[in-house]
Parts: C-alpha cells; sequence; structure tokens
C-alpha cells in the first residue's frame, strides 16, 4: 500500500473515532419527571402458561414541552419480554396498577377511573406535551415470561425533547411467576 493511501486510511480512521467519540449516551434528568416510589420494589404476579401480564405502576409528568418517546425497554430482564407498551393520559388516581392478561377500557374503568385509556399513545413513537396540574401519564407495560419465573430490575424510558436524548430510570423491577402466584 502506498503512502497516499496509508495516509487516507489513517485519516477516515481518525474520523470515525471521532464520530463515534461525539455520539453520547442519553442524559439523565430531562423535563420527565416520575411520580411514584423512588425506593426500588419488586412487583410481582404470574400468569398462566403462555399468557401475559400487565404492569401500569410508573407514573411521570412532563415538566418540558413537547417530548417523543423513543423507547421502554427493561433492565436486566431474564426469562421475561417486553410485548407492548403505552403512555396513557391519566386525571387523578390510581394508577393502572398490575394485571392477567391485556389491560381493556372496561377493565380500567372500574380499577383506575381517571385513566383515559381512549388516548392511549403506542410506545415507541408516543408524543407527551407539558402536563398541566395533577395530570400525570401512566407508562403501561405487557411482559411474557418465557420460564418458570421471569424478572427485570427496574424500566428504563428514552425520549428526546429540543434535541436532547434523555433516559428515565424508573425504579422498581418486575418478578412473573407461570402457574400459581409465588409471591
Amino acid at each position: 500500500m502506498n503512502r497516499i493511501a496509508m495516509g487516507g486510511l489513517a485519516c477516515g480512521l481518525a474520523l470515525l473515532a471521532i464520530a463515534c467519540s461525539s455520539s453520547s449516551a442519553p442524559t439523565t434528568g430531562g423535563p420527565f419527571r416520575g411520580k411514584g416510589s423512588t425506593i426500588p420494589e419488586t412487583v410481582c404476579d404470574w400468569t398462566t402458561p403462555g399468557g401475559v401480564v400487565y404492569d401500569g405502576f410508573d407514573a411521570f409528568q412532563n415538566a418540558g414541552g413537547t417530548a417523543t418517546i423513543s423507547r421502554a425497554a427493561l433492565a436486566q430482564p431474564r426469562e421475561l419480554r417486553l410485548v407492548a407498551a403505552w403512555v396513557v393520559p391519566i386525571a387523578g388516581t390510581p394508577l393502572v396498577g398490575v394485571g392477567q392478561g391485556y389491560p381493556s377500557a372496561s377493565g380500567l374503568a372500574t380499577t383506575a377511573p381517571g385513566t383515559q385509556w381512549q388516548r392511549r399513545q403506542r410506545v415507541p413513537g408516543a408524543v407527551v406535551g407539558h402536563t398541566p396540574g395533577h395530570d400525570l401519564y401512566n407508562l403501561v407495560l405487557v411482559v411474557k415470561p418465557s420460564g418458570t419465573v421471569g424478572t427485570a430490575n427496574a424500566i428504563n424510558l428514552y425520549y428526546q425533547t429540543g434535541g436532547t436524548h434523555y433516559l428515565m430510570h424508573l425504579p422498581h423491577g418486575l418478578k412473573i411467576w407461570v402457574g400459581p402466584s409465588q409471591c
């Protein structure tokens, strides 16, 4: 290889290294403010073989402008898969909570009357505006265990606003049993 080719290769690798190092991880903090316990807790529930469980214990307010949610993810999952995720406006309390199967408008009308299930948005791609007063957005996940028990240590919510990418770490974990509850 000649000197010009070597020089070009070296310059290309240097530019690639700069480009790779300039991409940064999402910033923690940001305008989303979690509502609920900041103490790491574990939600425990059960399902039938092949079944799913919904979890709606996390809520947040958006103290900033319009934000787009790019992803919800289970932190350190073991034999537990995220099947679906939504952001649901909620006025007042209680939150959606936890239960077997998929959540439904009729079921939530009784257990969580402030939930505006008809206005839910799928994650990724949910667009949420500033949250007025005491209103909240409830993060609702559907998870499916693949073994005797599926676990996750926490939940991470990735979003962006104003050109900045953020991560909101929600400290509660999940423990979902297949078969009778051992919680």
